[in-house]
């Protein structure tokens, strides 16, 4: 694999990492809101938010990323499918 290729693959898993350290940091957030006896309102649709417009981020970019493989398959032609998974 090319180091420009893998450079590219480790650009578009950052909305995953995003999501993931958020929710861990969400989790930590609530334990500690809920040991102090606090549970604002606020403080649950901010989570609520985060965690909707992190999924939905995931969800663009496995679209686009679909979507060019897709491009790259059809311009290899069927001979190579088997290398790429018949994507």
């Amino acid at each position: 694999m090319k180091c420009s290729r893998y450079a590219w693959a480790n650009l578009f898993i950052i909305p995953g990492t995003i999501l993931f350290c958020f929710l861990g940091a969400t989790a930590g957030s609530l334990a500690d809101s809920g040991a102090s006896g606090d549970s604002g309102i606020i403080t649950i649709v901010t989570i609520v938010v985060g965690i909707v417009f992190g999924v939905l981020a995931i969800v663009v970019v496995s679209f686009y990323a679909k979507k060019e493989l897709n491009k790259v398959s059809e311009l290899i032609g069927p001979a190579n499918d088997i290398y790429l998974g018949e994507i």
